[in-house]
């Protein structure tokens, strides 16, 4: 098989799988964040300050295992580390010796700024949230910004060469044609935070709801991305979003701040004819009622801590993405991975309907042996239902 052989065939495995076609196989998606850097053997601050590196890096983990998408793995480390050596810590810490990268809480937008968000949020970026980000923000010199931006365009560069080569040296789909996060999403995962959106959703809920729908994806953009029916042919889905914040909210606050904004995406690719995958961190269970009247055959969910058994059970109208869990990736054997696996796929993958992956985006060398996680790959790349 030729590599655009291999490229048009997973794309149409997993256009089967969302569409609820029976697929020649299940399709196989990764969900690795860190640990291909630990798996390679060098340390996180090495790898995230050498593009180069990161390239060997990533081939040799596309190489090794066998998946049918590097999912989110392209994004790798999106915060380069060298542009931000230059202008200011920022927020993350990397600890060599743990083989981990945290992230500090943070407060960028505070309740005075939602106004100026509101009005001019790319003026409130540079004269407000920038400078609380980077503590020496005031000290940076035109000499340091050409340095950042330099970096960053190397940044970029590795980028546009890793994805170009999944997909015409390995045949592999891209995860999605647009990514994007819903405003409340946002403001969780970048701007706010978990303490200030819960001060911000009692005392300011009208001022809150103004900037979500300020940041919000479903613009315009997005619109013509569905519209012109631009789908990328280098991806197996047409849109991909990622939601955490939906953790904290109640089904009242839930049908505020981020359902309306992830129906009308859905809605949207549905009228396309298109698709959308998410990732839902943490349990999305709460909410699975919301999801019953999405027609068949245009929504992927990704699911970290619900079970795939019980999805399937309340939402045959939603194709699932998950199930291979770190419990056993990390600390069974070989042949309990591949039996569940196979379980799995039987189970749930016959008719359509599933895609094989990682529970947990897999950051910490112990959520997988190399020998667990390769069985798995060489099983599902040639186990037929």
């Amino acid at each position: 098989m030729t590599v655009q052989d291999q490229f048009n065939y997973r794309k149409q495995i997993f256009d089967d799988a969302i569409r609820w076609r029976k697929p020649d196989r299940v399709p196989h998606i990764s969900n690795f964040a860190l640990w291909p850097i630990l798996d390679y053997g060098v340390p996180l601050s090495q790898a995230c300050r050498d593009w180069d590196l990161m390239e060997r890096v990533m081939r040799r983990f596309i190489e090794t295992y066998k998946f049918d998408s590097p999912g989110f793995l392209v994004g790798l480390l999106g915060n380069p580390r060298k542009m931000n050596d230059t202008i200011g810590q920022g927020y993350n810490v990397i600890d060599d010796a743990a083989g981990t990268v945290l992230i500090d809480d943070m407060d960028l937008l505070r309740a005075e700024d939602y106004d100026a968000l509101i009005t001019d949020f790319p003026s409130l970026m540079w004269s407000t949230l920038l400078p609380r980000k980077y503590p020496r923000w005031s000290e940076v010199k035109i000499a340091d910004m050409k340095l950042a931006i330099d970096e960053f365009v190397r940044y970029q560069s590795y980028m546009e060469r890793i994805k170009k080569a999944c997909v015409e040296e390995y045949g592999l789909p891209l995860i999605a044609s647009q990514y994007n996060l819903t405003g409340f999403e946002l403001l969780f995962n970048i701007f706010r935070g978990m303490k200030g959106l819960a001060y911000d959703m009692r005392r300011i809920p009208d001022k809150l709801l103004e900037a979500v729908e300020k940041l919000d994806f479903a613009n315009g953009a997005l619109d013509k991305l569905f519209d012109d029916s631009l789908a990328n042919e280098a991806s197996a889905f047409g849109f991909n979003t990622v939601i955490l914040g939906h953790n904290m909210l109640s089904l009242t606050q839930w049908e505020c701040y981020e359902w309306p904004y992830l129906k009308h995406v859905i809605d949207r690719a549905v009228a396309a004819d298109s698709t959308v995958y998410i990732f839902a961190e943490g349990v999305i269970s709460r909410f699975y009622e919301y999801f019953t009247d999405v027609p068949k055959g245009h929504l992927a969910i990704q699911l970290e801590q619900d079970d795939v058994f019980d999805f399937r059970k309340n939402l045959p109208n939603v194709a699932v993405s998950g199930g291979m869990t770190t419990r056993l990736l990390g600390s069974g054997t070989a042949k309990q991975c591949r039996d569940y696996a196979k379980h799995l796929i039987d189970e749930l993958g016959t008719d359509g309907g599933f895609i094989l992956c990682q529970d947990k985006m897999m950051s910490y060398i112990r959520d997988a042996s190399p020998e667990n996680l390769k069985a798995v790959c060489d099983f599902a790349a040639d186990y037929r239902p």
